[in-house]
């Protein structure tokens, strides 16, 4: 177990090499510094963990990287170093974004306020991204108007059925008692560690804030595991779900045995939570 007073960044990585070092210098000119990075990686074939050792030796102070077996793809790498972590608050990490300078000052105030405000509750924060493609150039201003995500209309686990993907991994920061009760939970369901994170802090009546600041340059490229879709939610309409039938059904099933392993409730329930977003959208209102 690792422990640290500072904010524990956790990178998972897997032929990165690439992009990887571009993403570590983007760490390291943050306008807050008070942090230690953790790097795992996940059985690379490439020179990414070369890369890093480069970074570790000459910041050791700053980055560790973590020595054991392959985790088994980057939901169960992350969750596998937060369990390994201690440390008063938590970040994730993608290898191929770039991070812009102010990106934990500014998640740390906005947590640190709100921790003011509700003492000793699961909190977690987030904010929106910019997508770009692999030589930066932005594709789309907003993740969130690309995806059709609204975080003010997700505030119960009972709402969390409107959107499958509440929050984008890399621009989270969350504390302590927050991965407390993720850990309370079997993660053998989990799709992946950012949404899992959300729905665990949201259904033990913890506190989810989208801050609308874009902080990460979301990099798209060949090779992401996961990445912005290339359809903006605007274009999803009742043809394109026909034409994706089987698609659209498989990620509705997917997200609701994960809903359930949480104990969300019926089809019917998760069905009205998503009638009841697509409502509070066009109302503009909770």
């Amino acid at each position: 177990m690792c422990q640290t007073g500072k904010i524990a960044i956790l990178m998972a990585t897997y032929n990165g090499e690439r992009f990887i070092a571009e993403q570590i210098r983007s760490l390291l000119s943050q306008t807050y510094q008070d942090w230690h990075l953790y790097v795992h990686d996940d059985g690379s074939q490439d020179c990414t963990v070369a890369v890093v050792k480069e970074f570790e030796n000459r910041h050791s102070d700053k980055i560790t990287i973590l020595d054991y077996s392959s985790a088994g793809g980057p939901c169960k790498n992350f969750l596998s170093m937060l369990n390994r972590v201690e440390a008063p608050y938590y970040m994730f990490c993608d290898q191929d974004d770039v991070w812009l300078p102010e990106k934990i000052e500014l998640s740390i105030g906005e947590l640190r306020q709100m921790e003011r405000e509700h003492p000793q509750k699961a909190i977690a924060v987030y904010t929106d991204l910019q997508i770009v493609d692999e030589n930066l150039a932005s594709l789309s201003a907003s993740m969130w108007e690309h995806s059709g995500i609204y975080p003010q209309y997700i505030r119960t686990f009972a709402d969390s059925g409107g959107h499958t993907a509440i929050a984008t991994g890399c621009t989270m920061m969350f504390n302590k008692q927050a991965k407390a009760v993720v850990g309370g939970f079997p993660a053998d369901k989990a799709l992946m560690h950012d949404i899992w994170v959300c729905l665990c802090v949201l259904k033990c009546g913890g506190l989810l804030k989208g801050i609308a600041d874009k902080t990460v340059l979301y990099r798209q490229h060949g090779t992401n595991t996961l990445g912005a879709t290339d359809t903006k939610a605007a274009d999803i309409g009742l043809r394109y779900r026909l034409l994706n039938l089987k698609k659209v059904v498989r990620s509705n099933r997917q997200y609701y045995a994960m809903l359930t392993s949480l104990g969300y409730g019926s089809v019917m329930k998760y069905l009205y939570s998503k009638v009841k977003y697509k409502m509070r959208i066009k109302r503009g209102y909770y």
